[in-house]
C-alpha cells in the first residue's frame, strides 16, 4: 500500500500542470464565449477524441510491450521496424481520416451539430486528428523506452503552450480562433514528443512502412483498447448529438462544466493508481493473487476519488462561477448527481482493474458496451421528463452497471472480497456523496455544515496506521524535522 501511495503521487503530481492548464482554458472559454461557444468545442473534442484512436488503431499499448521487450534483449534493429510502423499508421491513417472528415464536414457538422454551416469547425478540427495520433504513439514510444522525465518534461510543456496559445487565439478570433487552438497544440505536441523521442532511438536511417510480422502483435494488442476506447467515446459522441438536437449547443455548453471536471479529476486518481497496480497484478502467478493488491487499489481509489469530488462538491458554489462564468450557474444542479456516477466509476475501474494485466479482454471489451449501450439507452428514456439532468442520471445507471458486472466477476474469477474496512469506506463515502446530491450546499453556511459532514467522512473511514503514515511523512517537510 505505501508503494502504491508513493508511485501515485509521483505520477499524480506529474500531470498537476496539465489540469492547471485545463482550468485556465475552461475559464477562458467560458467567460469571452458564453455556454453555446463551450458547447461547440466539447462537441468537437468528442469528435476527435473519436478519430484520434482510430488513427492509431489502438496499438499504443503493442508499441510499449513491443519497445520495451525489444529493450531487454537489446534488440536494435525490432525497436526500429517497431517505431517506423507506429509512424506509418499513425501519419498515413490519420492523413486519411483528416481528409476524408473535411471531404465530409457539412454532413458531420449536420449529424453532431444539427447545423451544417458548422463544417467550418469540422474541418478545421480535423487537421489536428493526424497530429494526435502522431504524438499519441510517440508518447507511446517513449513509455516503451520508460522515458518517465521525457513524458513529464512533455506534459508540462504542452501545458504552458496551451495557456500562451489559448489567449491570444480566443480574444482576436473568437470561437474560430478557440478552434485553431486545437490545431496549434496537436501540431506543438507531436513535434516535441518526437524531439523528446529523438535521444532514446536508435542512431541511423528512420525507416518507414509497416514490417508484415508486426500487425498480428500490434492488432492484438490494439484491437480491444480501440474497442473499449471508441465504446466509450462515440456513445458519449452520439449521447451529446441527441443533446444538442434536443435542448441546443447552450445546454451542451453547460453539461460541459460535469464532464470537463470529471475528466481531470478522474482520469488523473484511476490512471495514476493503474499505472503501478497493472504491472503488480501482472506478474503474479494466478489471476486469485491479483486479489490483494485490488484491494490496496480499491481503497486508494476510494479515498482519493470521495476526498477530491465531495471537497469540489461542497465549494462549487464558489468555484463554478470564478472558473467558469454566471451563465454556468445551472451547472450546480447537475454536478451533484454527476460526482455520484463517479463514485461507481471509480468502483467499475477498481473492481475491474485485473482484466487487462491477466489478458481477460473479452470480458473488459464486453462490459465497455454494455456500458455504452445502458448510457445511451437511459438517456433517451429519461430526457423527455428530465430534460438535461437526464445526462447525468443516465451517467449513475450505466456506472453503477458497469460496477455491478464488474464486482460479479471479480468475486467469481479472482475470489476478490472488499473486507471489513474496504466496507466501511465505501459505505461511508456512498453515504457522504449520496447525501450531497440530496442537500447540495449553496450558502456559506450550508458550505460550513459540508465541510464538517466531509471532516466526520475523514474520521470514520481512515484508520490510524494510515493516519500515523501520513503524520510521518508531514515531519519530513516540517523545518528541523
Amino acid at each position: 500500500m505505501q508503494r502504491l501511495v508513493r508511485s501515485t503521487a509521483i505520477l499524480g503530481l506529474g500531470s498537476i500542470a496539465a489540469v492547471i492548464a485545463a482550468i485556465f482554458r475552461a475559464k477562458i472559454l467560458a467567460s469571452w464565449l458564453g455556454p453555446e461557444g463551450t458547447g461547440l468545442l466539447a462537441q468537437l473534442s468528442t469528435l476527435t477524441a473519436v478519430l484520434a484512436p482510430l488513427a492509431t488503431l489502438g496499438i499504443g499499448s503493442g508499441l510499449i510491450t513491443l519497445i520495451a521487450e525489444a529493450r531487454s534483449r537489446n534488440d536494435v534493429e525490432r525497436i526500429r521496424r517497431v517505431e517506423a510502423a507506429g509512424r506509418t499508421i499513425a501519419w498515413g491513417l490519420g492523413g486519411a481520416l483528416a481528409l476524408g472528415a473535411i471531404v465530409l464536414s457539412p454532413w458531420l457538422a449536420s449529424a453532431i451539430y444539427r447545423d451544417s454551416s458548422f463544417a467550418w469547425a469540422v474541418a478545421l478540427g480535423a487537421a489536428s486528428v493526424p497530429f494526435s495520433a502522431v504524438a499519441s504513439v510517440r508518447v507511446s514510444m517513449l513509455q516503451g523506452h520508460e522515458a518517465v522525465r521525457a513524458n513529464a518534461i512533455l506534459n508540462t510543456t504542452i501545458a504552458f503552450v496551451g495557456i500562451a496559445t489559448i489567449v491570444p487565439l480566443a480574444y482576436f478570433f473568437g470561437v474560430r480562433g478557440a478552434v485553431a487552438q486545437l490545431v496549434v497544440i496537436t501540431a506543438v505536441w507531436a513535434w516535441w514528443a518526437g524531439r523528446l523521442l529523438a535521444p532514446h532511438t536508435a542512431p541511423g536511417p528512420r525507416p518507414w512502412g509497416v514490417d508484415r510480422s508486426l500487425w498480428r502483435p500490434l492488432l492484438r494488442y490494439g484491437s480491444a483498447a480501440l474497442l473499449v476506447g471508441l465504446s466509450s467515446t462515440l456513445a458519449l459522441l452520439v449521447l451529446r448529438s441527441m443533446l444538442v438536437a434536443r435542448l441546443g449547443l447552450a445546454q451542451n455548453g453547460i453539461y460541459q462544466v460535469c464532464l470537463g471536471v470529471s475528466g481531470m479529476v478522474m482520469p488523473l486518481v484511476l490512471s495514476s493508481i493503474t499505472a503501478t497496480v497493472w504491472p503488480e497484478i501482472a506478474a503474479k502467478a494466478r489471476d486469485e493473487d491479483a486479489a490483494e493488491p485490488m484491494r490496496s487499489a480499491v481503497r486508494l481509489g476510494f479515498l482519493l476519488t470521495t476526498a477530491i469530488l465531495s471537497g469540489l462538491l461542497i465549494g462549487a458554489p464558489v468555484w463554478v462561477p470564478l472558473f467558469y462564468s454566471g451563465k454556468f450557474i445551472p451547472a450546480l444542479d447537475l454536478l451533484p448527481i454527476q460526482f455520484l456516477g463517479d463514485y461507481f466509476r471509480c468502483a467499475a475501474w477498481m473492481f475491474g482493474i485485473w482484466l487487462v494485466p491477466r489478458e481477460r479482454l473479452k470480458p473488459w471489451v464486453l462490459f465497455e458496451l454494455v456500458y455504452g449501450a445502458s448510457l445511451l439507452a437511459a438517456f433517451v428514456l429519461l430526457v423527455p421528463r428530465l430534460g438535461l439532468k437526464s445526462v447525468v442520471v443516465a451517467y449513475v445507471i450505466a456506472h453503477v452497471t458497469h460496477a455491478v458486472l464488474h464486482y460479479w466477476l471479480a468475486r467469481r474469477r479472482v475470489n476478490f472480497r472488499l473486507g471489513p474496512a474496504n466496507r466501511r469506506l465505501l459505505l461511508g463515502s456512498f453515504a457522504l456523496m449520496a447525501g450531497l446530491a440530496a442537500w447540495s450546499p449553496r450558502t456559506l453556511p450550508e458550505m460550513g455544515l459540508g465541510m464538517v459532514a466531509w471532516v466526520g467522512w475523514v474520521l470514520l473511514v481512515v484508520r490510524p496506521h494510515e493516519w500515523q503514515g501520513v503524520l510521518r511523512r508531514a515531519r519530513r517537510f516540517l523545518p528541523g524535522a
